[in-house]
């Protein structure tokens, strides 16, 4: 279930609060880039990963899948797969077991 709808969470206030006050000390903005990026020179590690993050978006999650037997999927799993639906969704063809029936 998500989020209800009107939310006061789907507004974002905190993001507003936070537009609105750089708008009033725009260099605040800059300053705090800095900081960053002097840090990340220093070689603290959460502020490398940071602008990595930032510049290059972050790294895709790997999913390791084990082996999974064809009789584990779901019909909807089955028949995405055979409409070639969603197939990020589903385990990948190299991982599936057939087993003849």
């Amino acid at each position: 279930m998500g989020r209800p709808v009107g939310s006061i969470n789907r507004e974002r206030p905190f993001n507003e609060a936070l537009r609105i006050a750089l708008r009033q000390r725009h260099h605040s903005l800059r300053r705090v880039a800095d900081r960053l990026i002097d840090k990340a020179e220093e070689g603290d590690l959460p502020s490398i990963r940071e602008l990595i993050d930032r510049l290059d978006g972050k790294a895709m999650q790997a999913v390791d899948y084990g082996p999974i037997e064809v009789e584990q999927l779901t019909d909807a799993q089955l028949l995405a797969i055979a409409s070639g639906m969603d197939p990020l969704a589903l385990p990948p063809p190299d991982k599936l077991i057939l087993k003849p029936r």
